[in-house]
């Protein structure tokens, strides 16, 4: 994370004395800054760490399907290109991650991916040749009759339709894709997805365009984690849908109000709000924030608590807001011509009935959200997040004080704070004695780019995210012992041999290795 980010002293646009320019600046410092973490927001380091879990995913899958063992190892085997429209389609993503709850639950059965991997997919019928260097139609995708892109040149997002099935086996696709659909608005009843016009489709095209221009990294970076964009009219006791993105139940995917796109400026907003949603949802899949998944949270503008993950989550989208609305409030005069004045901000939904909030008349902004969110995540224990958690907080809050001055600054954890709670959340009482083993075999799949090894045990169900310190020290246990262990990752990282730097950072890394069955120890 940049020091010099988190140095400039915030403004909001509330600030008179701040001088445009000045706002425009820590605009593009905020719009960088939530792409900067290789973690939570790199959108291409995020993609390459999911390509990563499918491919190892379908190989583990393979291990259980002796009947479609042979189709899922091959598609693991494809090049990124093939991949990617596989992964990222909205049935064949739910039915992967359905398949590895299963296996993860002990419950592992015949792969629902495997049916819909049985062909290659149709290129989409638009009337005009692929362009050079575009991704294969999803199986999805060539549904779609005609085809819609959703923003072209800004990413391979497509517009759902009434899907119109050639064959059987597309039929069980429209209709597995239908159901989820369904599934996704909570109603089954629920009528197929609205034809958008040529008005709506212009208004989301050019919602799309006016995001990429006003966050040129964080606005376009969330585009593509969108694959699907669907219109629907939903009514429920909370009133009518304005935008939803799908989760589990619909992956990659943004549900949408025609009326969302009656200008720029609303298009963009939902898109970016659904957006964020999605990318966090990816980059979640590799790398879990809290140590206790039911924790919870009281929330003063809705009944009942949140968990601490749903904190987080709408954080992350409270700060991606607060950050688009600054760059709406600085935009030139070239973005007004062209996409019209931004209208004023949104007021959020009024606070649940009979909460805190709704008594009091607090925490009716954005603003006021993002603090009380902020205080929370930083009022919890360090013990109560993991180190991917401690680092998502300080970067989401460094990126919310550049654009409103007036949010909890992130804490500073010292290097020895940072030890002290790893050392004490990691497993105790595995023991560093005698000879130590890899076990054998193993599924493993490399990003060295990323300085990471996703690694899966054949007789587990279970995937393993090294870091680069825990993956060298799992490459050098190769039935030597702990001392010689503790010589060759000295040399291999560059330390001191027998420091007590090199001594921590192998047997911290050990007891996490062993606690994972990856290593064993066997007392020769």
């Amino acid at each position: 994370m940049s020091s010099s980010a988190s140095a400039v002293p915030p403004v909001t646009s509330a600030s008179p004395s701040a001088s445009a320019e000045a706002v425009a600046d820590r605009v593009a410092q905020a719009d960088n800054l939530l792409c900067a973490d290789r973690q939570f927001g790199d959108s291409p380091a995020i993609a390459e760490r999911n390509l990563a879990r499918f491919r190892l995913g379908l190989t583990m899958l393979a291990r259980h399907d002796d009947e479609a063992a042979d189709l899922l190892r091959e598609t693991a085997a494809a090049p990124d290109d093939r991949l990617r429209p596989l992964l990222y389609d909205p049935v064949l993503r739910n039915c992967f991650e359905v398949d590895l709850a299963r296996l993860d639950g002990g419950r592992p059965e015949r792969s629902t991916l495997a049916a819909y991997l049985s062909r290659p997919a149709a290129a989409p019928e638009t009337g005009e040749p692929s362009p050079a260097g575009s991704s294969p139609a999803g199986p999805c995708e060539a549904l779609m009759h005609p085809h819609r892109p959703a923003w072209p040149g800004l990413g391979d997002a497509w517009v759902l339709a009434e899907p119109a099935p050639q064959d059987d086996e597309q039929k069980l696709l429209a209709e597995r894709l239908m159901q989820l659909y369904r599934d996704a608005l909570g109603d089954d009843r629920a009528t197929g997805p609205v034809t958008p016009t040529d008005e709506v489709l212009t208004g989301l095209r050019d919602g799309a365009e006016l995001l990429a221009t006003l966050l040129p990294a964080a606005g376009a970076g969330v585009l593509g984690h969108v694959t699907m964009v669907g219109f629907t009219h939903r009514e429920n006791e909370e009133g009518p849908l304005q935008s939803m993105s799908g989760g589990d139940p619909l992956p990659s995917t943004v549900l949408l109000a025609p009326e969302r796109c009656a200008s720029p400026w609303l298009a963009a907003e939902s898109l970016l709000h659904e957006g964020a949603h999605l990318k966090l949802f990816d980059a979640l899949r590799a790398g879990s924030v809290v140590r206790n998944a039911t924790e919870q949270v009281p929330v003063p503008w809705r009944i009942g608590s949140w968990t601490v993950i749903r904190v987080f989550v709408a954080l992350h989208f409270y700060v991606h807001l607060l950050v688009f609305r600054a760059a709406a409030d600085a935009a030139g005069e070239t973005v007004r011509e062209r996409f019209g004045p931004p209208p004023p901000a949104e007021d959020l939904d009024e606070p649940s009935p009979g909460t805190p909030a709704a008594l009091s008349g607090e925490y009716r902004t954005s603003e006021e959200r993002a603090r009380y969110l902020a205080e929370r995540v930083l009022s919890l224990p360090d013990e109560a997040l993991t180190e991917h958690g401690h680092r998502f907080a300080h970067w989401l809050l460094t990126a919310l004080r550049l654009v409103d001055e007036d949010a909890p600054r992130p804490r500073e954890r010292t290097p020895a704070t940072a030890r002290s709670t790893e050392a004490e959340q990691s497993p105790r009482g595995t023991g560093t004695a005698g000879i130590l083993q890899r076990v054998a075999p193993v599924d493993a799949c490399a990003l060295p780019g990323l300085g990471q090894l996703v690694v899966s045990p054949a007789r587990s169900a279970r995937m393993h995210w090294l870091n680069a310190r825990s993956w060298t020290v799992y490459s050098l246990c190769d039935g030597r012992d702990l001392a010689s262990l503790h010589t060759a990752y000295a040399r291999a990282a560059g330390l001191t041999p027998g420091s007590e730097e090199a001594a921590r950072q192998v047997d911290d890394s050990l007891r996490l290795l062993v606690a994972s069955g990856l290593i064993t120890q066997d007392a020769g």
